[in-house]
């Protein structure tokens, strides 16, 4: 419905006067639109985009007012759309989308927008050699990473960090401990495995005698 596409005066005016940083949602789409990962806030999701349907008519239509993106990284730039500021940076057939109340500060967003894309860009081409930069089937080949980005960087709509060094840091740590765990129970197999066989073993020999 009309009403449910457009944002509600009460929520947009608590945003306003909260102080606090506030993001309604991050969109990770391809050149035509096709959601790769998004995350929307609770406060959008229940007031502004309460439906799967909404949120993709909303994805499609940010898509159809932005540039193409093409080859080159291109800086961070801004739109409005439906009375929304949406920050945005693209890279190939990739299109990253902060989209904030009109009321928020434009600067923080878009350090929020350069901090996804490059950790975005750090943590995909890491698993690749020619990298011509970040691009559809990677963000598909490393998707938990990004979704791990998604957030790290926003919790319900309060941006927690921009920084791409300590979200990447952040990523590496995951990576490392489930490593780690991942030895751990191979390890604790392998004992449990061993020590069966003893047992085994022994009570064989202890029947035979």
């Amino acid at each position: 419905s009309a009403a449910a596409a457009r944002p509600a005066p009460a929520v947009c005016l608590a945003m306003a006067e909260d102080g606090l940083s506030q993001i309604l949602a991050l969109l990770v789409l391809d050149s035509d639109g096709q959601r790769l990962a998004v995350k929307y806030a609770a406060t959008a999701r229940k007031e502004l985009f309460p439906t799967i349907k909404q949120q993709v008519a909303f994805e499609k239509k940010v898509i159809s007012k932005l540039p193409k993106p093409s080859a080159t990284r291109n800086e961070v730039d801004v739109a409005v759309i439906e009375d929304y500021t949406v920050l945005f940076q693209m890279c190939n057939d990739v299109v990253i989308c902060a989209v904030a109340s009109s009321s928020e500060n434009e600067l923080v967003v878009l350090q929020l927008v350069e901090g996804i894309f490059a950790s975005m860009s750090q943590v995909t081409q890491g698993s690749s050699f020619l990298s011509t930069g970040l691009n559809k089937q990677l963000v598909l080949d490393n998707l938990s990473d990004v979704l791990f980005i998604l957030d790290e960087v926003v919790d319900e709509g309060i941006i927690m960090e921009t920084e791409e060094e300590k979200i990447t840091a952040r990523i590496k740590m995951i990576d490392e401990t489930e490593a780690t765990n991942a030895a751990q129970a191979e390890q604790m197999f392998q004992k449990a495995t061993q020590s069966a066989r003893q047992k085994l073993l022994g009570s064989l020999i202890g029947s035979r005698g």
